[in-house]
């Protein structure tokens, strides 16, 4: 079942690319300036975060993929927090977008993720990039594979759903939001004959059926996309 669940998860294409390689020795990569202002402040995270998905460009599409054979949008994601900072987050797009801290999209930093909607349902996130600065995000594309594209763009403006911040060490370079603490929510009084039903989480089948289709309409959503 969870390799069923792992090649569900992501967004679906039948176009194929070409990876790229050897991006490290130059200074502009698929339109992305290294010797931009705004580079020179990365700090070491952002940095490895940048230059991990910089090394994905070209790679081509797959759905359900995650290497540099083939991937889709949140396998990339994935792997990029993964083999820049050892960080482990969920699989799907829409399950990473749960994950993250919520920011607006006018605070996005350098290694936060962008959540797409691409189908006709804008609540339901189908995609999901990673931001390297100046406007851009490095993701999957259902049609071309893994390159880099500005959120500015009218496709992507339209279709934006939100943005995420993933949790790691430097935080120290965030400001810290003041978030008050949840109001506490009354319990109900079950009596002892009547009691609560068990949480979905607990009925392993019904929670497995439940993410498998999840990824299926997730994929179907974002094959639309270019």
């Amino acid at each position: 079942m969870a390799f069923v669940l792992l090649s569900l998860a992501g967004c679906r294409s039948s176009r194929k690319g070409v990876r790229a390689s050897g991006h490290a020795a130059t200074s502009t990569v698929g339109g992305f300036d290294r010797s931009r202002p705004d580079t020179h402040d990365m700090h070491g995270e952002q940095k490895k975060l940048v230059d991990e998905a910089l090394t994905w460009l070209g790679t081509p599409y797959r759905y359900g993929g995650q290497d540099y054979n083939g991937t889709d949008c949140s396998g990339l994601t994935m792997e990029v927090y993964r083999k820049a900072l050892g960080i482990k987050i969920p699989r799907s797009s829409r399950e990473q977008q749960q994950y993250c801290e919520s920011i607006a999209k006018g605070a996005l930093m350098i290694g936060d993720l962008v959540f797409f909607s691409t189908g006709r349902d804008k609540n339901r996130v189908s995609h999901v990039g990673l931001y390297v600065g100046d406007g851009k995000i490095v993701h999957a594309s259902g049609s071309k594979g893994v390159i880099i594209s500005n959120i500015g763009e009218r496709y992507y403006a339209s279709n934006y759903h939100s943005s995420g911040h993933v949790a790691r060490s430097s935080d120290k370079h965030r400001k810290k939001r003041n978030t008050p603490a949840p109001a506490a929510v009354p319990q109900p009084d079950i009596k002892p004959s009547q009691p609560a039903p068990p949480p979905l989480e607990t009925d392993p089948l019904r929670f497995n059926m439940n993410r498998e289709v999840e990824a299926r309409i997730d994929s179907i959503y974002s094959a639309f996309l270019d």
